[in-house]
């Protein structure tokens, strides 16, 4: 897959032992009320109102800082969607926890690249009510609030908030899927953490306990996080080529796959990439082929091209297929 997501970083971290293998607790959920902003200096823009806002307005917050580099690169998308839905009454506001004069000589460079709302936190405040509620901790991060005042999505900006925004724009955002969704990030987490347990397991009995589990913990991963592109991605892929896992469950990889693609409607070619590698290596080779020729015809990025087209060539020779490294953050259809 090309592109790879956080969750492949924190498996990784896991499978090395440098972190406990412990669910996520969130102390908040999609639905609760935004908290108030509390900041120390309009650096850019009016003073935001959440309260005053409700029932007129739709709020994007996003937490960022100007050492991040991810950061930077989602400035320009900010700025975009600023314009683009202004007339619809959605506001754009950039937190960082950083000093005022910091963010303000970083803003006064960008000038018209960074055009929407930007605020200094109040002693990290803000960035406590959201970011550490949810259990977040990378950056940026988005937060989408709705008329209503509701948090209603959460995430990378440049994965998946477009398409969560014009939803709620809509009326047609589905919340109760959303939660979901957030119900199962930490039940893919523990799907693979049980999996290196169950590797280690010794005891017969023990093991075919755990496998059991295992077996319920994926599928409630699917039933829950079905309509999420990106996650079924992540988990497919982290299925298919994660490092440490030897006893691979190919049939549950392809199921997350296609729903994956099916939930991207087939156009995301990172995702198109994951699922010919889910069918070639449950066999169905030509399948495979067709789907990773149309990845290298969507791809519109010139790395990413080449890698995805490097794969096609394996398949088309019939050799194993390489894992390719990351060329893109996020992945598409932002």
């Amino acid at each position: 897959m090309v592109g790879r997501r956080p969750i492949i970083a924190a498996l990784s971290s896991v499978m090395a032992g440098l972190i406990p293998a412990a669910g996520t607790l969130e102390a908040a959920q999609l639905g609760d009320p935004a908290p108030a902003l509390k900041i120390d200096e309009w650096v850019k823009g009016s003073r935001v109102d959440l309260k005053a806002g409700k029932g007129k307005k739709v709020f994007v917050i996003e937490f960022w800082a100007t050492w991040c580099g991810p950061c930077r690169i989602s400035i320009p998308h900010l700025t975009e969607l600023q314009k683009k839905y202004r007339d619809k009454d959605v506001v754009v506001v950039g937190i960082s926890d950083e000093p005022a004069d910091v963010i303000r000589d970083f803003v006064e460079q960008a000038g018209d690249k960074m055009d929407y709302t930007v605020a200094a936190d109040d002693s990290g405040a803000t960035t406590s009510a959201y970011m550490r509620a949810f259990g977040v901790n990378g950056i940026p991060h988005a937060f989408i609030v709705d008329k209503a005042g509701r948090i209603v999505w959460h995430g990378h900006p440049e994965t998946g908030m477009t398409k969560a925004l014009e939803a709620v724009l809509a009326g047609t955002y589905d919340l109760e899927a959303a939660r979901n969704i957030e119900k199962a990030r930490p039940l893919m987490e523990e799907y693979f953490m049980g999996l290196f347990r169950l590797q280690a397991e010794k005891d017969p009995q023990a093991r075919k306990a755990q496998e059991k589990k295992l077996r319920d913990v994926g599928e409630q991963v699917i039933r829950l996080g079905g309509k999420d592109g990106g996650l079924m991605n992540d988990f497919a892929w982290t299925l298919l080529t994660g490092q440490g896992i030897r006893h691979r469950d190919l049939d549950l990889a392809l199921r997350a796959a296609k729903a994956a693609n099916e939930a991207a409607e087939g156009k995301d070619p990172s995702i198109l990439d994951t699922y010919a590698r889910a069918l070639w290596d449950t066999g169905a080779k030509d399948e495979a082929l067709k789907h990773q020729r149309k990845a290298v015809e969507l791809a519109d990025d010139a790395r990413m091209k080449a890698a995805l087209k490097k794969t096609l060539d394996q398949y088309e020779k019939a050799l194993p297929p390489t894992t390719q490294p990351a060329v893109k953050a996020g992945a598409q259809g932002a």
